[in-house]
C-alpha cells in the first residue's frame, strides 16, 4: 500500500510538471512498471488497454510474446469504426 501511495505521488508529480494529461490506465500502467522495476521482477504478464500502437504498454520494446485475441467493435472513437481499422491499430 505504501509503494502505491508513493508511486502515485511520483507519477502525479511527473504528469503535473511535464504537463502530461495521462489517463487512468496510463497512470496505473506507469505505477505497475515502477513497482516491477523496484522489485526487480523477472517476468511480467501484461494485458493491454486499447491494444495496438496507442496502448500505454507499448513501452515494452521487445516482448517475449505477444497475443492478439478476437477483435470486435470496441473503443471505436479511438481505434476506428470498422473491424479493419481496429485490426490495423491493434496490430501496432
Amino acid at each position: 500500500e505504501e509503494q502505491i501511495q508513493i508511486g502515485l505521488t511520483d507519477i502525479f508529480d511527473i504528469c503535473d510538471t511535464q504537463n502530461i494529461p495521462a489517463t487512468f490506465f496510463e497512470v496505473v500502467t506507469a505505477l505497475a512498471f515502477m513497482i516491477f522495476a523496484r522489485e526487480k521482477v523477472d517476468m511480467v504478464v501484461l494485458e493491454t488497454g486499447l491494444g495496438g500502437r496507442l496502448d500505454a504498454t507499448n513501452v515494452i520494446k521487445q516482448p517475449a510474446l505477444s497475443v492478439i485475441t478476437s477483435i470486435g467493435l470496441e473503443h471505436t472513437k479511438i481505434l476506428g469504426d470498422t473491424i479493419e481499422k481496429i485490426a490495423l491499430e491493434k496490430g501496432g
